[in-house]
C-alpha cells in the first residue's frame, strides 16, 4: 500500500491536486485487496485529508470511507 502512503505524504505536504490523483489510483488497488493492513492505511489517508474541503478530495475522502466501512479492523492506524 506503498500508494496510499504517497498519497497521504502529498497531502501533508499540501500538493493537493497531486495528493487527490496519487489516492485515486491507490484506492482502485485497495478495491481489490481485503487486509487490515488496507483498512489501517486507508484510515492514515483519511487522516490526511482533513485539512482540505475541495470536490476533489471530497471524492477521494468518501471513497476512502467507504472502502475501510467494508474493511473493518482492529489495527489501529
Amino acid at each position: 500500500m506503498d500508494r496510499v502512503g504517497l498519497a497521504a505524504a502529498l497531502f501533508d505536504e499540501g500538493a493537493v491536486e497531486e495528493a487527490a490523483t496519487a489516492a485515486q489510483q491507490a484506492l482502485d488497488d485497495a478495491a481489490r485487496v481485503d487486509s487490515a493492513l488496507v483498512a489501517s492505511r486507508l484510515n492514515t489517508l483519511l487522516d490526511a485529508t482533513r485539512p482540505y474541503r475541495t470536490p476533489l478530495v471530497d471524492e477521494v475522502r468518501g471513497r476512502a470511507k467507504d472502502l475501510a466501512a467494508a474493511r473493518p479492523t482492529t489495527v489501529v492506524a
